[in-house]
């Protein structure tokens, strides 16, 4: 397995659309046999003597935190579907939604591989 996270911060005023688009969005990703989540912050302080979120950035007072997470099958499955997600129109317009909604320029972004899988 594959995954692509994203941290969004979302102004308080724009989290109704922010969740419209997301959820308008779900259904193009699965169509590319991907499996999107998100979740919105509970606590982002750190527990048992870790960190937490808030001591990598610092959200306002008025920002909703948002994990999102997409699962694909594998590493190459991850460009074959990014490629194609790129050409979709309806993925590339909610997109262009999304980010008048969300500053991209505060959105962090990772990738992970299932560290237990043969590679």
């Amino acid at each position: 397995m594959f995954i692509s996270m994203y941290i969004f911060r979302v102004p308080r005023q724009h989290t109704s659309r922010f969740i419209e688009i997301t959820n308008k969005l779900k259904p193009a990703i699965c169509s590319y046999e991907c499996t999107p989540y998100l979740f919105e912050e509970d606590a982002l302080t750190g527990k048992q003597g870790s960190l937490g979120l808030l001591n990598l950035f610092d959200p306002q007072d008025e920002e909703v935190v948002y994990l999102g997470k997409i699962e694909y099958k594998s590493k190459d499955h991850f460009h074959e579907a990014i490629e194609q997600m790129k050409q979709d129109d309806k993925i590339t317009q909610l997109y262009e939604q999304l980010r008048e909604v969300v500053d991209f320029t505060s959105v962090v972004t990772s990738t992970f591989q299932d560290a237990e899988s043969e590679t």
